[in-house]
C-alpha cells in the first residue's frame, strides 16, 4: 500500500499547475473577499436603524372599564370581580407593548415616535418612516378577555411597511416573537393560583447566551467556506488522475502483478487525505499570516483547527473512494468529471459554501447538518465564536460516519477483475 500511496502523491506533485491551482486559487479568492468584506460580521446588527411610527389608539382606562362590565354581566361574586380586575391591571397588555418599544436595547436600533395614523402614513410616503406599528382600539380588552376568560380575540397589533427590507423583516420577526411569548406569559399568569407569582415579561433586544461569544466576520466565514470547497475538489482531482491511469493501462498492469485492488483504492483514499489536509492547513495558515483572518488566537485554537481539518479531510478521502470507483466503471471521462463537479457543487450549496444559510427555511438548515461541508463549516464557525466551550463529539462522529459510509460505498462500486 505504501507504493500505491507514493505513486499517487508523486503523480499529483508532478502536475505543478494542479498543485498551484489547489493552493493558490483559494488564497487569491480569499484575498479578494477579505478586501470586500473586511470588518463586516454575519450578525452585525449595530448598523440597523429602523424608524417607525407608533400609533396608539387603545384607551387602557376605557378598556379596563369595559372589561369590568363584561365581568359584571357574568354574574360573578364581587370579591372575584375585584380580584380579576386587580390582575387585569397588573397584566396591562397595552402598557407592556409600549414599554417593549422603550426597551434600551430595542430602542437603540428601532426608533419609535408616537403619532396619529394619518401623520404616520404621510411620513411613510415621504420616506421619513420605514414602518407603522399600530395598537388598535380594543387591544387591551380583547387580550384580557382571551387570556382570562378564554374568549376569542379579534383585535391584533398591526405592522405596516412601505416595502420589504432587511431591517423591517427583522423588526417584524422581533415583534411576532415578542407577542407569542407575551401571550404565553399572560396565559400562564392568568391560570396561576399562587398569589406570590409575578408576571415574567419577555425582554426586548438580543439575549446574550455566552459572554465569551464573538461575532464572526464574513471574511472569516468565507475563509472557512472557500477552503472547504476547494478541498472537496481534491477528491474529484484524484479521480481524474485515475482516469489517466486507466487510459494508459496502468491500472491493468497493477492487476496483472496480482496486487490487491483494495490496496489500490486505499492508496487513493490515503493520498487524498494527505492532500486535503495539507491544502486546508496551508490555506488557513497563509491567509492568517497575510490577512490576519484569525487574530490573537492561541495554540489551543490551532489545535482545534487541526482536529477539525483532520476529520474533514477523512470525509473527503472517503468521497474520493466513490469517485475513483465510478471513474473506473465509466467509459467517458468527461461525463465522469461533470458528474463529480455536480456532486461537489450540490454538497457545497447545501453546506453553505457559497452563502450563509441562516436566512433559509429551517428544513434547509437541518439538511445542511447532514452534509460534510455543512457539518465542517458549522463546527468551524462555532469553534471560532465560542473557542473551547463547545463539544466536538457529535460533529466529529458525523464526519467519521460520512467517511465510513463513503468508503464502504466506494468498495461496493469498485469494479471486479475483468470489468475495468
Amino acid at each position: 500500500m505504501i507504493s500505491f500511496l507514493k505513486k499517487d502523491l508523486l503523480v499529483f506533485w508532478r502536475d505543478r499547475k494542479e498543485v498551484l491551482i489547489s493552493i493558490l486559487a483559494p488564497i487569491l479568492i480569499l484575498i479578494v473577499l477579505n478586501v470586500a468584506f473586511s470588518g463586516i460580521s454575519i450578525d452585525d446588527t449595530d448598523e440597523l436603524d429602523v424608524r417607525a411610527g407608533l400609533v396608539l389608539e387603545d384607551d387602557e382606562a376605557a378598556a379596563f372599564k369595559q372589561f369590568e362590565e363584561t365581568l359584571l354581566e357574568m354574574n360573578l361574586a364581587e370579591m372575584e370581580i375585584n380580584a380579576m380586575m386587580d390582575q387585569a391591571k397588573t397584566l396591562s397588555p397595552s402598557g407592556v407593548m409600549v414599554s417593549f418599544f422603550e426597551d434600551p436595547e430595542l430602542s437603540s436600533w428601532v426608533h419609535t415616535i408616537e403619532m396619529s395614523e394619518e401623520e404616520a402614513k404621510k411620513q411613510v410616503e415621504n420616506g421619513e418612516l420605514e414602518a407603522i406599528i399600530k395598537i388598535p382600539a380594543g387591544f387591551t380588552h380583547d387580550m384580557l378577555s382571551q387570556v382570562m376568560l378564554g374568549q376569542p380575540a379579534d383585535t391584533a397589533i398591526r405592522f405596516q411597511i412601505a416595502e420589504h427590507s432587511f431591517e423591517t423583516d427583522i423588526l417584524a420577526s422581533v415583534i411576532d416573537h415578542y407577542i407569542e411569548t407575551l401571550n404565553f406569559q399572560l396565559a400562564l399568569d392568568a391560570v396561576t393560583e399562587d398569589e406570590g407569582t409575578e408576571l415574567v415579561l419577555p425582554q426586548g433586544g438580543r439575549d446574550v447566551i455566552s459572554e465569551n461569544i464573538v461575532e464572526i466576520e464574513l471574511a472569516q466565514y468565507y475563509t472557512i467556506a472557500m477552503s472547504s470547497l476547494f478541498a472537496l475538489f481534491i477528491a474529484a482531482t484524484v479521480a481524474v488522475k485515475t482516469a489517466t491511469e486507466k487510459r494508459e493501462r496502468v491500472f491493468n498492469r497493477i492487476l496483472l502483478t496480482n496486487s490487491s485492488p483494495f490496496l489500490y483504492l486505499m492508496g487513493k483514499v490515503i493520498s487524498t487525505f494527505f492532500l486535503a489536509w495539507i491544502q486546508l492547513m496551508l490555506v488557513f495558515i497563509a491567509t492568517d499570516l497575510m490577512l490576519g483572518i484569525f487574530p490573537e488566537k492561541l495554540s489551543e485554537f490551532w489545535l482545534g483547527i487541526i482536529v477539525i481539518v483532520t476529520f474533514f479531510s477523512l470525509t473527503i478521502a472517503g468521497l474520493s473512494a466513490i469517485f475513483t470507483s465510478l471513474t473506473l466503471r465509466m467509459s467517458n471521462i468527461n461525463t465522469a468529471n461533470g458528474l463529480f463537479t455536480m456532486v461537489v457543487m450540490v454538497l457545497a450549496a447545501l453546506g453553505g459554501n457559497f452563502f450563509s444559510l441562516e436566512q433559509f427555511p429551517n428544513w434547509v438548515q437541518e439538511l445542511s447538518q447532514w452534509t460534510p461541508t455543512g457539518v465542517a463549516i458549522d463546527l468551524f464557525t462555532e469553534f471560532l465564536q465560542n473557542g473551547n466551550a463547545i463539544s466536538f463529539a457529535v460533529p466529529l462522529v458525523k464526519q467519521f460516519v460520512f467517511f465510513c459510509g463513503f468508503f464502504a460505498l466506494g468498495i461496493l462500486l469498485f469494479p471486479e477483475r475483468g470489468r475495468s
